[in-house]
């Protein structure tokens, strides 16, 4: 890199917004490696949308880097898989560590113990759930799921359920409002937050697993295995199979220039413990520590060269 570049990061919503904040320090702060003259900046935009929307973005230029979950999402891009329509070849820049599934719970009183019997009840749930028709991951991922069993939210609905839409804007927060006082399941990810551990201690909850049939199929599609693990929340006395969620996956395009790929991982190195200080645990949706060899390690795509290079010039992998 000789010449100047005004590198833009997206980093949706409060959290991606902090750490991509940090990386634009580390970029471009006082001791910058970048070109004269070059800029850095970390842009915003809805985060239900950012998971997909970023991806095509990276694609055409729009963006240098951009942050996905789960991890295994741009494994789908790079494969031109359901939901991309053709191969996108992204490469991995860090797997920050975010430990989640997506979870099926349904109040204990309700009676449903599985998401075969859901569908051949028809119950007629109401649902708590993000927005409906946006790209949120956990939307995607719920309606994928479901379309396997043979029924979707539109079903639910014709069968007298309701979906609530009423995730509160920031989960971790202990006064936001929970939920919606009449419901009956709620159909999420972002385990590891605040709203999860009041949800299972205020209310009796039966998660319901991914059959094995269905996780194979799903496998096959491209998506990810995992389990919540028996005693995770109150009342989960076994594991529960569930698809993984895990993963903050930062990401370019595989032609970014290899040296400002090299650069980014030294400014994670540099602001690891700044970025650290914006995840204060508990229930911080980032659930370990800045380590960078657990950043490089088994990433759901391939390393970009330039990431690769800094890992293995300063022994992290």
């Amino acid at each position: 890199m000789k010449e100047r570049v005004d590198v833009k990061i997206l980093g949706a919503g409060a959290n991606w917004t902090g750490l991509g904040g940090r990386i634009s320090i580390g970029l471009d702060g006082y001791y910058s490696r970048l070109p004269k003259g070059s800029t850095v900046a970390t842009v915003t935009m809805n985060p239900a949308a950012a998971c997909y929307e970023g991806i095509l973005r990276v694609a055409d230029g729009t963006y240098h880097m951009a942050i996905t979950t789960p991890g295994w999402f741009a494994r789908l891009a790079l494969e031109g898989l359901d939901p991309f329509e053709k191969s996108i070849p992204l490469r991995a820049l860090a797997q920050f560590p975010h430990d989640d599934r997506m979870a099926f719970a349904v109040r204990k009183d309700r009676g449903v113990k599985s998401l075969a019997d859901l569908g051949a009840r028809k119950y007629p749930l109401k649902v708590s759930t993000p927005e409906p028709g946006s790209w949120h991951p956990a939307v995607w991922g719920a309606q994928e799921i479901l379309k396997e069993y043979g029924y979707s939210y539109e079903d639910i609905v014709k069968w007298g359920g309701k979906m609530l839409a009423d995730r509160p804007r920031f989960v971790n927060d202990p006064a936001a409002p929970l939920i919606s006082e009449d419901f009956d399941a709620v159909f999420d990810e972002a385990l590891m937050t605040r709203r999860w551990k009041r949800l299972t201690d205020q209310y009796d909850l039966d998660f319901l697993p991914i059959d094995e049939g269905v996780m194979r199929k799903l496998e096959q599609r491209g998506f990810a295995r995992g389990k919540i693990e028996k005693g995770r929340f109150r009342g989960v006395d076994q594991d529960i199979p569930a698809i993984d969620f895990s993963g903050w996956l930062l990401y370019c395009h595989e032609d970014m220039d290899e040296e400002l790929a090299y650069l980014t991982i030294a400014a994670i190195e540099e602001q690891k413990k700044e970025i650290e200080k914006i995840f204060p645990q508990p229930h911080a949706a980032l659930t370990g520590p800045v380590d960078l060899h657990k950043l490089a390690t088994d990433p759901p795509i391939p390393l970009h060269k330039g990431a690769e290079r800094y890992y293995r010039e300063f022994g992290h992998i």
